[in-house]
């Protein structure tokens, strides 16, 4: 008996949002400061806006029972 088998490979990009910045948390990002920028992402949640996942396959190869 025999079988194939094939590697697959899914890779999932992923698009994730915030709801709209308040002015202040805007003023904070622009500003470059990572800290202030730390403190955005701290208030923030981000949720998935879009996502594609992308498949690829390697050939089959025939197994063989020995």
């Amino acid at each position: 008996m025999a079988i194939l088998r094939k590697l697959v490979t899914y890779t999932d990009y992923r698009w994730e949002e915030t709801e709209e910045l308040t002015p202040e948390q805007i003023e904070k990002w622009k500003s470059g400061d990572g800290l202030k920028q730390d403190e955005v992402l701290d208030e923030v949640e981000f949720e998935l806006a879009r996502d594609k996942v992308l498949e690829d396959h390697d050939w089959p190869e025939l197994i063989e029972d020995e």
